[in-house]
């Protein structure tokens, strides 16, 4: 210890000894104020507490609610519920400072009691297939918010697995090389459950694809005439088989070839000529809980 610390330490221990009404005085301030703190926590500890059993009272409601939408067949989702949950929530306030907390608190709440209400009406895998064009990415980026489930693209699988585009194995491997990356992938997903999963176009020339796609999931097809695919696809140039022969005729060859793929595939089959994104993702919901 250097001499200036060795001063310190006396001068410290002389503080205690000449002063000592003054040191218990401060010990005794900053004991309460521990004991204030230990207090205020014992009183959040209380409210976790509180706060579990009346979110386990209400997500046990939620599967009530649901079990009782599905044997009825009443409508899964109403935007306007949540609307309203959140403005009476908000009237339950005492201090208005924290309405920006609340909200934010209910969103969370709200996108967990749709996920647990998903994880039981749809305990298996939402498999999208169609065409090219059908709309099978925008239908399941749109069926994953309304869900709360998660999405996987098993072209994005691909091209993670293999550091090339689509278009990239097609130019220097063939189709037949990328048929066989599609099947791996597929098969990587076997002990997925509860996701929604969207397939390239060409997913049902390979029968094997179609097993393992129904082993845990079903499978909704996307319907979609060529003209149809022809006005959505215009301008479009990642398409490795219309490479250099964007047409009508040869849009209408490649989809009737697959046309009895596809309906041989699908569990359900929903006509997208004409619709939304919202009112697609509508009737596969609807689909699904009639099936």
């Amino acid at each position: 210890m250097t001499k200036s610390g060795k001063n310190a330490f006396s001068h410290s221990l002389v503080d205690l000894c000449v002063y000592p009404k003054i040191t218990n005085i401060t010990l005794n301030i900053g004991a309460d104020k521990l004991k204030d703190l230990e207090c205020i926590r014992n009183i959040i500890d209380d409210c976790d507490k509180k706060l579990v059993e009346v979110l386990e009272r209400r997500l046990k409601a939620v599967l009530d609610v649901s079990e009782n939408k599905k044997r009825h067949k009443l409508p899964i989702y109403q935007p306007e519920r949540e609307e309203n949950v959140l403005k009476k929530v908000n009237s339950y306030l005492k201090y208005g400072e924290f309405s920006h907390e609340l909200e934010l608190l209910y969103q969370r709440i709200l996108k967990i009691s749709k996920k647990l209400q998903s994880k039981y009406l749809f305990p298996f895998n939402i498999v999208l297939i169609g065409f090219m064009g059908s709309g099978k990415t925008s239908v399941g980026t749109e069926l994953s918010t309304l869900l709360q489930m998660d999405y996987i693209d098993t072209d994005d699988i691909i091209t993670e697995n293999s550091g090339m585009s689509i278009n990239e194995i097609f130019s220097a491997y063939g189709e037949t090389r990328f048929r066989n990356l599609e099947t791996k992938a597929i098969e990587s997903l076997q002990d997925f459950r509860n996701t929604i999963i969207s397939c390239g176009g060409g997913v049902v020339l390979n029968p094997k694809n179609v097993d393992l796609l129904k082993n845990n999931g079903r499978i909704v097809w996307l319907k979609v005439s060529p003209k149809e695919v022809y006005n959505r696809l215009s301008g479009d140039d990642n398409r490795p088989l219309l490479k250099d022969n964007f047409t009508m005729e040869k849009l209408s060859q490649i989809l009737e070839d697959r046309l009895p793929l596809y309906e041989n595939a699908g569990d359900i089959i929903i006509d997208t000529d004409g619709k939304n994104v919202q009112e697609i993702a509508k009737e596969i919901v609807e689909g699904l809980l009639d099936y």
